[in-house]
C-alpha cells in the first residue's frame, strides 16, 4: 500500500466489505467453502476455533454481551 493511501486510511476500522473479502480469501486459501448462511457460518467460525485451541469455540461458551442502552 502506498504512503498517500495509507495516510488517507489512517487507522479506522476495516469495513464489512474488507472482512467479506478476507474471509473469502482465508477460505479459498485453506481450501473450504465460503458459507453460504449464518449457520453454515457460525459452524465454520467454531470448527476452525477447536482446530486452533481457541478457550471458547462454541457461542455458548462466550460470556453474554451486553446490550446497548436504548437512547432516550
Amino acid at each position: 500500500m502506498d504512503a498517500e493511501l495509507q495516510a488517507r486510511l489512517g487507522a479506522r476500522r476495516p469495513t464489512a466489505r474488507q472482512i467479506y473479502a478476507l474471509a473469502a480469501a482465508c477460505c479459498e486459501r485453506l481450501g473450504l467453502e465460503f458459507p453460504g448462511t449464518s449457520a453454515a457460518a457460525s459452524a465454520l467460525i467454531e470448527r476452525l476455533r477447536r482446530e486452533t485451541g481457541h478457550p471458547a469455540p462454541a457461542l455458548g461458551d462466550a460470556r453474554p454481551r451486553r446490550r446497548r442502552r436504548e437512547p432516550g
